[in-house]
């Protein structure tokens, strides 16, 4: 039995009903394990051809379109995303010769979750209006909590569902002058991290697997904001700069290329253009010369991966601070990427 709701009646009836031969499925990495090997062998039973995405899935942004199609699969099921912000690329996916399934995949806790030490800690800052949010996979639980905090005569500002992606947290600007601190529901200090550069508050993160809360402060939010700071200070020095694009379905942006080219070139500032579907530092490793790289595929690439870089590299926000198009205190109050 899976943690999660993969919604396997739903999928089973589709393939049924469409009499798929081969079937594609693609996970992200921390659901490799039992969601996996659940799905696998409900669909064994089906009598079709089961391939699974080797590959680590990003997100909705990484769709594995491309190679469902090379293994002449009908159908491509990916789990642990929505569409949330990327409806355009889900557009461009369904428009190819297969069809898509999105299995948000909400996580089914064994028992009841116990926001106590939520209710606790916010007592203690004597917080009046928190903002909430969460990962896909507890969205739900947001309901429950919110109800809690209401009854304790808390303003819960919570905006849309309150979801957030690694990359997407528009929900947190809306709320962020307007709320004493957040909750967020989710694990990991992937998303985290986002929190941090894109809010000025205080944070209260509540994992859902363990029961445990973290609290970081403003301290945390100033420390983060401080390395990208240094950070793009070194990248001003830049002679030669890098601009890099990838060719997954949802990360390929040719606006925001043009955008960085023409910039660089009113600045007779020399560059390249570099377009891959992976980006890691063996690939940057081969270009010696380049001063700084600019990111128009994922922004999280040069949030998280900087340190495995030899050479600065900057979120197109970033980018645009470095040359005056965007002030230092816009990056403040409304993120960095």
């Amino acid at each position: 039995m899976s943690d999660y709701e993969l919604e396997i009646d739903q999928i089973v009836q589709k393939i049924r009903e469409n009499s798929y031969n081969s079937v594609l499925i693609q996970f992200p990495e921390g659901m490799l394990d039992k969601p996996l090997k659940t799905i696998k062998e409900t669909l064994s039973k089906e009598n079709i051809k089961v391939y699974v995405a080797g590959d680590p899935s990003y997100g909705v942004c990484d769709l594995a379109v491309d190679l469902a199609k090379k293994l002449k699969c009908e159908l491509l099921i990916h789990f642990g995303h929505s569409e949330f912000g990327f409806q355009n690329q889900v557009n461009s996916a369904l428009s190819e010769p297969i069809d898509v399934i999105l299995v948000p995949a909400y996580y089914l806790s064994p028992q009841e979750l116990d926001y106590t030490p939520i209710i606790r800690e916010i007592k203690k800052r004597n917080w009046k209006t928190v903002g909430l949010a969460a990962t896909i996979q507890h969205i739900k639980n947001l309901d429950k909590l919110e109800e809690i905090l209401v009854n304790k005569n808390i303003t819960v500002n919570r905006y849309n569902t309150g979801q957030v992606l690694g990359c997407h947290v528009t929900t947190l600007h809306k709320s962020n002058n307007v709320s004493d601190g957040f909750i967020s529901v989710h694990a990991g200090y992937f998303h985290t991290h986002g929190f941090l550069l894109n809010t000025n508050k205080p944070l209260i993160q509540f994992d859902p697997y363990s029961g445990s809360i973290t609290c970081y402060e403003e301290l945390d939010h100033d420390k983060v904001v401080q390395k990208r700071f240094a950070l793009l200070t070194q990248a001003k020095k830049a002679k030669y700069w890098g601009i890099l694009g990838s060719s997954k379905l949802g990360q390929l942006n040719l606006k925001m290329i043009s955008n960085v080219q023409s910039l660089l070139a009113e600045r007779e500032l020399p560059s390249i253009t570099v377009v891959a579907e992976n980006i890691n530092p063996h690939v940057l490793a081969n270009f010696s010369y380049i001063d700084a790289w600019v990111v128009t595929a994922c922004p999280r690439l040069a949030i998280d991966d900087k340190i495995r870089f030899n050479k600065p590299v900057v979120t197109f926000r970033e980018f645009l601070c470095i040359f005056d198009q965007v002030k230092w205190e816009n990056l403040l109050e409304q993120g960095f990427f």
